[in-house]
C-alpha cells in the first residue's frame, strides 16, 4: 500500500510540474509594479570580453585568465552581478561596441580620434607593449617582412639601432596573434609582433618561438564602458583606482603575467586543451540523442559536480548531474548506477525542462530558464513567470523574470494568488542561471 501511494505521489508530482503555467495580465487600473533592486541602477553588469590568451581561456572546464578574475573582483567590489559573454571576433565585438549593447567591452583597440568622444572609457587597468618574436627553425636573416595581426592596435616603433627598423610591417587581417604565434612555431614565419603579455603566455608551448626586442611604445590597457551609465562608469572607476592598490592586483600580475606563472605553464594553450572532461564522449552521445547542446550541458555538469564522479549531495543528490532521488527514480535509475546512466537520465530531465519552456522561442533565452528550472525545479520558475505577467512583464525575458524569482522570498510574493509553489529564496537560482550560462558561452568560443 505505502509504494502505491509513493508511485501515484510521484506520478502526480511530475504530471503537476510539467503543466506550462497559465499567464494572465491584470488591467492597468489595478497593477502596482514591485519595486526591486534591478529598478534602481540595473543589478546586472553586462560585459564582453575576447577568448584571449592570458585574459580570458578554458582550463579543465573552468573560465580563468587575468581580466575575467579582475571582473570577479569588480563584482564583489560594486556589489553588482557581472555577467560575462565571450567573442572570440573582433569584428563581432566591434558591433557590439559601437551598438551600445554591452556595459563594458574588454579588448585592445584605440579608436581614432574622431571616433574617441563616441566611448567612454575606464581608466587604465594595466600596461603593456608589442613585442618581436621569431622562432628558431627558419632562416630568420633572408627575411625583411614582420606581420602583425589584426587584434593588436598598438604603434609599432623600433629603435633606430635595432637592425629591424628597415623591415616591412604588414598586417595580416585574417589571423589572430595566437594563430600567427603557431605559424611562428611551425616555421610559416619568420617575424611577428604581438603584445607582450600575450607572448609571455604562449612562450611556454612553443619551444621553437623567442622574444628578441621591445617593438613599440608602453600603451595602457582599459576598459570601454556605456555612456549613458554615467553611475555606474564612476563606480567601475572608483573601483579600479582602489583595487590596483591590493595585493589582489599585484598577485593577479604575476599569476598571468610573469614568465614561471605556475597557472600559465601549466594550463593555457590551444593545443592542449583537448576534451572538456573525460566525459565528453558520453555527453554529446545524449545531448545529441535528446537535441540539447553538449557545451551547455557540460557547463551544468561542472556547476554540479566539477565533473567529479560519485559526489553525493546534502539533499540526496548523487552523481555528475547531481539528480534527486524522485528524479533519478522517474527515470529509472538510483545512485548506484554508473556516470553514463546519471548522464542519461540528466539528459532526459534537461529535455523535459526544455519541453515545459516550449513557448520561449528565443533558444539562448530559453537556456536560462532550463538552468534556472534545474536548480530551483520549474514550480518556482512557472511562478516568477505567472508574477511577470501579473504585473505587465515581459515572462518570456529570463532578465524581467529573475526578478520575480528573487520577489518570492518575500512574504507578499510568496503568498501572491497566482504563486502555486510558495516561497523561494531566488537570488542563488538566478545566479546559479548566469554562472552555467556565463561558462557555456566560454565552452561555445573554445569548443566550435
Amino acid at each position: 500500500m505505502f509504494l502505491i501511494a509513493c508511485s501515484l505521489g510521484l506520478a502526480i508530482f511530475f504530471l503537476t510540474t510539467l503543466k506550462f503555467p497559465k499567464f494572465k495580465k491584470l488591467k492597468s487600473s489595478e497593477v502596482v509594479i514591485p519595486h526591486t533592486d534591478v529598478d534602481e541602477d540595473p543589478d546586472i553588469v553586462r560585459a564582453l570580453i575576447s577568448f584571449h590568451a592570458a585574459d580570458y581561456f578554458v582550463y579543465k572546464g573552468v573560465p580563468i585568465g587575468f581580466q575575467y578574475e579582475m571582473l570577479n573582483e569588480l563584482e564583489k567590489g560594486i556589489g553588482r552581478t557581472v555577467d560575462i559573454k565571450v567573442e572570440a571576433d573582433l569584428s563581432a565585438m566591434l558591433m557590439q561596441l559601437y551598438d551600445n549593447t554591452y556595459d563594458i567591452v574588454i579588448m585592445d583597440f584605440t579608436p581614432s580620434g574622431f571616433i574617441l568622444p563616441e566611448f567612454d572609457r575606464s581608466i587604465p587597468h594595466s600596461y603593456s607593449y608589442p613585442v618581436l618574436v621569431s622562432g628558431m627553425r627558419t632562416d630568420t636573416a633572408c627575411s625583411k617582412t614582420i606581420l602583425v595581426s589584426h587584434d593588436l592596435s598598438a604603434i609599432l616603433f623600433f629603435l633606430s639601432d635595432s637592425p629591424y627598423n628597415q623591415y616591412v610591417v604588414q598586417k595580416r587581417n585574417e589571423f589572430t596573434s595566437e594563430e600567427l604565434f603557431e605559424k611562428v612555431d611551425n616555421g610559416e614565419i619568420s617575424y611577428l609582433i604581438c603584445d607582450y603579455y600575450e607572448a609571455i603566455t604562449l612562450l611556454p608551448f612553443y619551444s621553437n618561438v623567442k622574444i628578441l626586442e621591445k617593438a613599440g611604445p608602453q600603451f595602457e590597457r582599459r576598459w570601454f564602458l556605456n555612456k549613458k551609465n554615467k553611475q555606474l562608469n564612476e563606480d567601475i572607476n572608483h573601483w579600479l583606482l582602489d583595487f590596483k592598490k591590493t595585493n589582489k592586483y599585484r598577485f593577479l600580475l604575476r599569476k598571468y603575467f610573469s614568465q614561471s606563472s605556475s597557472i600559465i605553464n601549466a594550463s593555457f594553450s590551444n593545443k592542449q586543451q583537448g576534451n572538456l572532461s573525460r566525459f565528453d564522449a558520453i555527453i554529446k552521445k545524449y545531448a545529441q540523442q535528446y537535441g540539447i547542446d553538449w557545451r551547455f550541458m557540460a557547463s551544468l555538469i561542472y556547476q554540479e559536480s566539477k565533473f567529479i564522479s560519485g559526489l553525493i549531495g546534502k539533499g540526496g543528490s548523487s552523481g555528475l548531474m547531481q539528480l534527486m532521488p524522485v528524479t533519478m527514480e522517474h527515470y529509472g535509475i538510483s545512485e548506484e548506477d554508473d556516470d553514463e546512466a546519471n548522464i542519461r537520465a540528466g539528459a532526459q530531465h534537461l529535455n523535459s525542462l526544455r519541453k515545459a519552456f516550449d513557448e520561449i522561442k528565443d533558444e539562448n533565452e530559453k537556456l536560462y530558464f532550463i538552468a534556472a528550472a534545474y536548480n530551483a525545479g520549474r514550480g518556482h520558475i512557472f511562478d516568477a513567470q505567472r508574477l511577470c505577467a501579473k504585473f505587465e512583464g515581459d515572462y518570456t525575458n529570463w532578465r524581467e523574470v529573475s526578478k520575480y524569482l528573487i520577489l518570492k522570498s518575500q512574504h507578499k510574493y510568496a503568498t501572491d494568488p497566482v504563486v502555486k509553489s510558495g516561497y523561494f529564496p531566488g537570488k542563488h537560482a538566478v545566479k546559479y542561471a548566469q554562472q552555467v550560462m556565463e561558462r557555456y558561452s566560454a565552452y561555445q568560443v573554445a569548443y566550435p
